[in-house]
């Protein structure tokens, strides 16, 4: 039975799940979220799965152990970013060296398999904790958090339809009246790679494109055209002493300050032709009180003013495609206290990335990220998690299970 942490790591990996906002050429998440819907059913959980986009589903798992509360929910994502140039095979799952190499071997199928280890262990030991277990394996992450949004949106509103593989002696619900899914959680843990650390807090992220609109004509007679890469040249300039002047003065304790880049460019359609259109891609980094509407219409303020450098030129400025607010609890919450006191470690953390955990602090619940392996190794060309760190997970998360929700 695919039981361990490294059993069910292994198996994830060698499943292709790229985002397809990644490589529209892939499918997406569903081959993975059919493996772990058979893994739950087989292993007596109740398992839902929900749609999100066509073909794309999110899958939860759950198992009632005498009580609806306390109810705590482990969140994982079950897409990857793409694999171009990668150096090791993407999805062979090697084991070598103590580490299991592959994409998404510590972003996060890896966290994630520790989570279902765990789960399986929990369900196995009930007379050591008393209260709700689910595992919430989340589509879309990677992307635009439409997973996670989706599940919360449900749980606003009716319960999602259950199937399961009950066993006689299974301890939850009655198939068709387990009701918790569609209530939020007591506290949660996402489970990016933190190399263990309890993380309090996480960066928010904007994202939106800048459209730089002009005149086609020959190359031969430029001057009757207005080149689009021009405008944006200095578009691009302005933008950058706004990231390094304006942004950074934007501070929060832990967080450092608010940051800027520009990750894509694209103009053009021919070397012989004076470039019509023009487009970047902004990403912004978000602090806990930084309002992301007022931080964006600061810039196209900025370009309206300074990018008047070349004449008869539109500037558009479509609705952001990404606005994912920052969370932060205070080190003395309850949940944070308690994850520190079973880690062993003196003092939260807070990081730079966003995650799914903004939008289960943003309904009010309680949440931490906390996750095996290092995020330094995520979306790399030769990701990989230590073997050691798969052991080390599932057990932290057995007994921050355990103490969260006690036995009577």
């Amino acid at each position: 039975m695919t039981s361990t942490a490294l059993d069910i790591a292994h198996a994830l990996v060698r499943i292709p799940s790229v985002n397809p906002d990644y490589d529209p050429a892939s499918t997406g998440e569903g081959a993975v979220t059919a493996w772990i819907e058979n893994w739950g059913r087989t292993n007596g959980f109740t398992v839902w799965r929900q749609p999100v986009l066509p073909g794309r589903e999110n899958v939860i798992l759950q198992f009632r152990n005498g009580a609806d509360h306390p109810h705590f929910m482990l969140n994982g994502h079950t897409d990857t970013v793409g694999v171009g140039g990668m150096t090791i095979a993407p999805f062979g799952g090697e084991v070598r060296d103590g580490r299991l190499w592959g994409r998404g071997a510590s972003d996060m199928k890896g966290p994630l398999a520790c989570m279902m280890a765990a789960a399986l262990r929990l369900k196995n030991s009930p007379s050591t904790w008393r209260g709700t277990l689910t595992v919430a394996c989340m589509a879309d992450e990677e992307f635009r958090f439409r997973g996670v949004n989706a599940m919360l949106e449900q749980m606003r509103a009716e319960p999602v339809s259950a199937t399961s593989n009950r066993r006689p002696d299974a301890q939850d619900a009655p198939d068709g009246d387990c009701k918790s899914p569609a209530r939020l959680p007591d506290f949660a843990v996402v489970g990016e790679p933190t190399r263990l650390h309890v993380v309090r807090g996480c960066k928010g992220c904007l994202r939106f494109a800048i459209h730089a609109v002009g005149r086609a004509a020959h190359s031969s007679k430029p001057h009757e055209g207005r080149s689009a890469v021009v405008a944006m040249a200095h578009a691009i300039l302005a933008l950058e002493t706004h990231f390094t002047t304006r942004l950074a003065q934007i501070v929060a304790p832990g967080f450092g300050a608010s940051t800027g880049s520009i990750g894509l460019i694209s103009g053009g359609t021919g070397v012989n032709i004076v470039p019509e259109r023009c487009t970047v891609q902004v990403d912004i980094r978000l602090l806990p009180g930084q309002d992301a509407r007022a931080t964006q219409e600061e810039i196209h303020a900025l370009l309206r003013e300074r990018c008047q450098q070349v004449a008869d030129v539109e500037w558009q400025f479509p609705e952001a495609s990404v606005v994912d607010p920052s969370f932060e609890f205070p080190a003395d919450h309850p949940l944070v206290m308690t994850a520190c006191s079973v880690l062993n470690q003196p003092t939260p953390d807070v990081v730079f990335f966003g995650c799914d955990a903004s939008k289960i602090a943003a309904r009010g619940v309680p949440v931490i990220v906390l996750g095996p392996g290092d995020i330094a190794q995520a979306h790399t060309v030769d990701e990989f998690i230590a073997l050691a760190d798969l052991e080390a997970g599932t057990d932290a998360y057995v007994r921050l299970a355990q103490s969260l929700m006690p036995a009577a």
